[in-house]
């Protein structure tokens, strides 16, 4: 199968295309609204993902590399459709591997999402990666 770079995505011969995402963010401006403006935060996250960021050890790195994951994915279906934060939410399979459900859309029928979530101390990181499938 041959693939060519068209607009920012790749074009394979059978009409497929991969659209990729990736956003970084500096753990410590989360933490400071964390500390500052926890309802205000909060209402970015569904209640799963806040629930599950705040049980970890260190809540600001769980929640800024949600961030990113939700900006990822963001960044990675916008050639197709817009979405929002609002839109996106992160969950884990069991496995642990970071996954996202897109609520109000029916995006996910058209292909398939893949989604990588990593951290540091200071830095978190997300890339997703879309492979549309029913590209016209």
């Amino acid at each position: 199968m041959q693939r060519t770079w068209i607009n920012g995505a790749w074009k394979s011969s059978r009409n497929q295309v991969i659209y990729i995402g990736t956003d970084i963010e500096s753990v410590q401006r989360i933490q400071k609204m964390l500390e500052k403006k926890p309802r205000t935060l909060e209402k970015f996250f569904f209640k799963s993902e806040w629930s599950y960021a705040i049980q970890k050890s260190s809540p600001a790195q769980t929640l800024t590399g949600m961030w990113c994951a939700k900006e990822a994915v963001i960044k990675a279906i916008s050639p197709i459709d817009d979405l929002s934060v609002f839109d996106i939410e992160i969950c884990r399979c069991l496995k642990g591997i970071p996954s996202a459900i897109i609520h109000k859309k029916n995006i996910l029928e058209n292909g398939d999402l893949m989604l990588s979530i990593s951290h540091s101390k200071e830095y978190a990181t997300a890339t997703a990666i879309f492979h549309f499938k029913n590209r016209i």
